[in-house]
C-alpha cells in the first residue's frame, strides 16, 4: 500500500478511536491493492471490544458508529465504509482477509 498519508492518518486516530472500543483492524479493497483512483472510498476493517458496548448501549451504539465513520471520512478526505470484521461472511473472509493492509 503506498498511501502513506492514509495509513499515517488511520495510526494516528487508531488510539483516539481505541479509548471508545472501536479498534481499526486494517484497510482492504481498491487502497490496500493500489488499485484506487479518484473515485474509490477506503474500505476500513474494525471490531468492537467491550468497552464500546458497556458505553454505548442500542441505539447509541449506532449513533456512536456514525459519528466514527464520519470522524474518519473528515480525517481522510475521502468516503469510507466500514467492516465489522466479526460479521464478515465465510466468502467475504476469503477475499478481505487475505488482502488486509493491517494498522
Amino acid at each position: 500500500m503506498k498511501d502513506l498519508f492514509l495509513l499515517n492518518t488511520l495510526k494516528t486516530l487508531k488510539p483516539l478511536l481505541q479509548k471508545d472500543g472501536f479498534i481499526i483492524d486494517g484497510v482492504f479493497g481498491s487502497y490496500a491493492r493500489d488499485e484506487n483512483t479518484l473515485q474509490s472510498d477506503v474500505d476500513i476493517l474494525y471490531h468492537l471490544d467491550d468497552i464500546f458496548y458497556s458505553k454505548y448501549v442500542g441505539f447509541t451504539g449506532f449513533k456512536k458508529l456514525d459519528e466514527i465513520k464520519k470522524t474518519i471520512s473528515d480525517s481522510l478526505g475521502k468516503k469510507i465504509d466500514l467492516a465489522p470484521k466479526n460479521n464478515l461472511s465465510k466468502t467475504a473472509q476469503k477475499y478481505i482477509l487475505s488482502e488486509v493492509v493491517y494498522v
